[in-house]
């Protein structure tokens, strides 16, 4: 028998504020598989050769009912949550791809040893 009793969980998204959700079990499930999917479309949408797991697999903690309380000051996961969450993971993955360019040693990474007549090296 499915679980109707409506539970508390803070769920956050790669490096997003955490927010609160509020339902049942498998309404949650629900809610966050199809935000999950959201995020994925938007992002590939910005950056058609990237994956995103990382980024879009919500973080989820349920809280028990006796602590509550401490968690009344975040924010609910709602259409502007999401919209806030899309904005903050375009500039983590537009971040992680500016930190690979950086890290590739560029020009130095694409190097042809036959141009340069150093045949035997690689």
């Amino acid at each position: 028998m499915e679980n109707t009793e409506k539970r508390l969980y803070i769920v956050s998204f790669g490096h997003s504020d955490s927010y609160e959700i509020q339902d049942t079990e498998s309404a949650v499930k629900e809610r966050l598989s199809a935000i999950e999917k959201e995020l994925n479309s938007y992002l590939v949408g910005l950056f058609p050769e990237e994956t995103f797991a990382y980024y879009t697999t919500p973080r989820v903690t349920e809280v028990e009912s006796a602590h509550a309380a401490k968690y009344k000051g975040y924010p609910r996961l709602d259409a502007e949550a999401v919209e806030s969450i899309k904005k903050v993971l375009a500039t983590e993955v537009r971040n992680m791809n500016d930190q690979k360019e950086l890290n590739s040693d560029a020009p130095f990474a694409n190097v042809n040893p036959g141009a340069a007549g150093l045949t035997g090296i690689i």
